[in-house]
């Protein structure tokens, strides 16, 4: 019996009703020589529990090589946050999302014939099994009611965001595998967007993320809502996810949530090759190496301000216990003077009630009424209290009214301890026996009177009654940090350089073989790059095909900025032509795979390649705007024949939204490898040709390959407008596929075996990287300090580079400075590196690559200063 339940609206361990603060600690982003520094930060903020996930991808990193060791140790994870005496949401996938590479799936999973991701058919669940043989009995030895903390299971995650055909039946196959493992524990499912029914089974629990802003004055009845849907099957509201700010937690608690996730309140780190892409920004969106959505524990291992409510948040809950837990929904009191601010409140177990009153943006006075009692309480801007009122406290007494947040509660045969977290000047009332004496301590007054009245801001009042010993303290607030534990960042003043020779850095992996995505090479991070021969003398530019994640040209000596593309075909004019043939390299660099699924471009795709799959060297450009016939369209009836004539989107109708399909033929002479561009285009382009849909033309996706077509040829373009948006210009680009290629591979090992290989030399700030040039820059271990909760915080200042940091053999992640053309840096500041103290022994190393044709300048570094919150939360 693991002594874990859903049962009657309550999370129950051990047949106790629980209301549980989780915090999310992700191991594999996190040093593991501070995997226990960080179970103390979640314990110091009163958390009980933490949420993890286990990526797929992370501990099968290659088809069937397994490892469990170091930072995959998810073992040696689980029996630290045990012992720190934390329980476990454990969040084994398959699919994770967590802005992880490919969302936790391995990378070549897509190559499998038969495969369909995250459906119930066997080819996909086969591949899962494997996985769950790893992963499952790791949890299963620590289920608690076995030794171990984890209380909880969930598989998958988010499924209401993603096209599953059949949600029940996938999570039932994924909760019978793991029940076949030994897991006892419930397990549940998480609705991403809300769809319980896409979130359960008959063997999953659901659960539900909550993301109100936290400005709305709608929490409540999100939470409400969504609290009474999962009542009446006699489950609990368990909020997996929810934001991090506890001024909104605090709501969400009052609206009878007994389970509180705020997602990554606990910020990290992303190593190695971790990152993933998804639709975050400007649609293509490039998860930054520090993970960080604000929360309260900084990257570094920190505490941010917002500690001190987590603090007084979880006061609350373990003052009330029981009572919060096994309580119910119930109405809030009236506020005088019609006065509105969002409320709610739990009707506790045994009596009372518990309520919240949020200030959304300026700070709020109102006056509570409470039966024959008016309260006054000031409640501070953009915060949120949680007051108890009529609570029986034991001795006889009754806690009428308060304007503090209780949190802390002790009571014995004849003493009660009530503690109190003031802002202000504040009251507490309390109705009792007759009162034999009363003593004060501090800045507190009593008045007794039919009702003891306690007021002041900071000290202890003890009263005697003839039922026992009332101690009353109030607490000032936590003062907020008084600095940066780590001291100023301090300038890096010595610097060793080693430049790179061409070529230098990469392993050969293939060919000559036609271009294919890199996975069906066996690279599924890093880099690859493609080397065909020569480009013809006349080629005016290229198209390359399914380019993605960031692609860099080399045309013999010149090298093109490098930009990021979301996986269309990518059409680059190179602005005068090629006066004699050169060879062509085309390095495509995987930033990672999407975490999520978006049509929109090609590489948000859930399951999408990485790389090209081909080029075409364009050496003419015909222009199609003209000559087009009207062949149907939806809004306006077209009966003439001949047909009309005219310009592509010049078929004029007064009816909008409008779809109109045109019909040309090819050229005569257009026999070679052909794609289309648009350019200065808003609206949708569905294109065909004989009849066979092959694709489609957006502002995201101008580009469309179409391969070798037969002379005179019959295109269609139907166009789809929505408010007249413009149509553009099209083109025909014609020219000659590219190859036979080789194919090369550059990641952690090729990048340590350069930087052994490369003999470095004093240099001094800045330091300038050429055109298309690389190199290794050393800081040695004595300016790495100074140092915060084991990380040396480093900043860089520079333009136009791409930088991969290693200290000894651990690759640290990666940083752009000055950005990258065609995608967001999205999920933290983007900015900085942390080196951990069990890796700063070996110093600092920085791969420096130049991304503009001009070069990169790496201007400065800093080391040490606050890791300070994003501009924006960006979740």
């Amino acid at each position: 019996m693991n002594g874990v339940r859903l049962a009657d609206s309550q999370l129950l361990i051990d047949q106790t009703p629980r209301v549980l603060l989780s915090a999310s600690v992700f191991g594999f982003r996190i040093d593991p020589d501070q995997w226990a520094d960080r179970f103390r930060a979640v314990k110091a903020l009163g958390y009980h529990a933490i949420d993890v996930y286990f990526p797929w991808n992370f501990h099968e990193a290659a088809p069937g090589k397994w490892d469990f060791s170091g930072r995959r140790d998810a073992g040696r994870f689980l029996d630290l946050a045990a012992q720190a005496g934390l329980y476990v949401i454990a969040r084994p996938g398959p699919y994770i999302c967590c802005e992880w590479d490919s969302g936790g799936l391995p990378a070549w999973l897509p190559l499998i014939p038969g495969l369909q991701l995250r459906q119930n058919e066997p080819v996909y669940l086969a591949e899962v099994e494997r996985w769950f043989d790893q992963i499952i009995p790791v949890l299963a030895k620590r289920q608690h009611g076995a030794g171990g903390s984890v209380i909880l299971v969930q598989v998958e995650n988010e499924l209401d965001f993603f096209d599953c055909e059949d949600p029940p039946g996938y999570l039932d196959a994924l909760a019978k595998m793991a029940l076949e493992r030994g897991i006892e524990v419930p397990i549940i499912g998480c609705a991403g967007q809300g769809d319980l029914a896409r979130a359960s089974s008959p063997l999953v629990f659901p659960a539900a993320n909550l993301y109100p802003a936290d400005a709305s004055p709608d929490v409540e009845a999100l939470a409400g809502r969504m609290g009474a849907a999962l009542a009446e099957r006699g489950l609990p509201l368990l909020a997996t996810e929810t934001n991090r700010q506890h001024r909104t937690l605090k709501r969400i608690a009052a609206s009878g949530a007994k389970l509180l996730g705020p997602y990554l309140q606990t910020s990290c780190w992303n190593f190695d090759y971790g990152t993933s892409v998804n639709n975050w920004g400007d649609v293509l969106g490039f998860m930054t190496a520090d993970y960080d959505f604000a929360g309260v524990i900084d990257p570094a291992g920190g505490e941010r301000p917002d500690a001190a409510e987590a603090r007084r948040l979880a006061g609350v809950i373990d003052a009330l216990g029981v009572r919060l837990a096994a309580g119910r929904p119930g109405t809030p009191p009236a506020l005088e003077d019609g006065a509105k601010l969002p409320t709610a409140a739990i009707d506790l177990d045994g009596g009372g009630q518990l309520y919240s009153l949020a200030a959304l943006e300026a700070t709020s006075e109102v006056s509570v009424q409470l039966g024959d009692l008016a309260l006054p309480v000031t409640v501070p801007a953009q915060c949120t209290l949680l007051l108890v009122g009529s609570l029986p406290v034991g001795v006889g007494a009754e806690l009428a009214a308060a304007s503090a947040e209780l949190v802390g509660l002790e009571t014995s045969p004849r003493l009660t301890r009530l503690v109190f977290a003031a802002r202000r000047a504040e009251t507490v009332v309390i109705r009792t026996g007759a009162v034999i004496s009363t003593q004060c301590a501090g800045d507190i007054a009593v008045s007794a009177g039919p009702q003891i009245r306690i007021s002041g801001s900071s000290g202890t009042a003890r009263v005697e009654t003839e039922n026992g010993l009332l101690e009353v303290v109030l607490q000032s607030a936590e003062p907020q940090p008084a600095g940066w534990p780590g001291g100023k960042a301090q300038p890096v003043k010595r610097v060793e350089l080693g430049y790179l020779e061409p070529g230098q850095g990469w392993t050969s992996v293939a060919g000559p073989t036609e271009a294919l995505p890199l996975e069906h090479f066996g690279v599924f991070n890093g880099n690859g790059r493609y080397r065909t021969p020569g480009i013809p003398a006349g080629t005016l530019g290229m198209v390359l095909r399914e380019a993605a994640d960031v692609i860099a040209v080399r045309l013999g000596d010149q090298l093109l900025d490098w930009r990021a593309n979301g996986g269309s075909d990518l059409w680059l004019p190179f602005g005068e032509r090629v006066v004699s043939p050169v060879g062509l390299e085309v390095t495509a660099r995987i930033w990672g795979h999407s975490n999520f699924d978006d049509g929109r471009l090609p590489s948000l795709r859930l399951g999408s390649l990485r790389g090209i799959s081909g080029a075409v060297a364009v050496t003419r450009a015909i222009s199609l705007d003209e000559g087009w016939e009207v062949a149907a369209s939806e809004s306006s009836a077209v009966g003439v024949q001949p047909p009309p004539s005219c310009r592509l989107g010049g078929w004029m109708t007064a009816n909008y939204p409008q779809t109109v399909t045109y019909r040309r033929r090819l050229p005569a002479d257009a026999e070679d490898a052909l794609a289309l561009h648009l350019s200065g285009g808003a609206c949708r382009i569905d294109v065909g040709v004989d009849g066979i849909a092959r694709g489609r033309l957006t502002p995201l996706c101008p580009t469309l390959f179409l391969g070798q077509l037969d002379a005179g040829a019959e295109l269609t373009a139907t166009v789809t407008r929505t408010w007249g948006e413009p149509v553009g210009n099209l083109e025909l680009l014609v020219g000659a596929e590219l190859g036979p290629w080789t194919v090369q591979r550059q990641a952690t090992p090729e990048l340590l075996a350069s930087r052994a290989a490369t003999p470095r030399s004093a240099a001094a700030f800045p330091v300038a990287i050429g055109p298309g040039a690389a190199s290794w820059a050393h800081i040695a271990a004595g300016e790495l300090g100074p140092f915060c909760n084991g990380n040396a915080v480093i900043r860089m200042r520079g333009e136009g580079l791409h930088v991969t940091a290693f200290s000894g053999n651990a690759n640290l992640g990666r940083v752009w400075l000055g950005g990258i053309a065609g995608a967001a840096l999205r999920g933290g500041r983007g900015d900085l590196l942390l080196v951990p103290a069990s890796e700063a022994r070996y110093g600092l190393d920085l791969y420096l690559e130049a991304t503009r044709a001009s070069g990169g300048v790496l201007e400065s570094v800093t080391v040490g200063g606050p890791v300070d919150r994003p501009d924006k939360e960006e979740l």
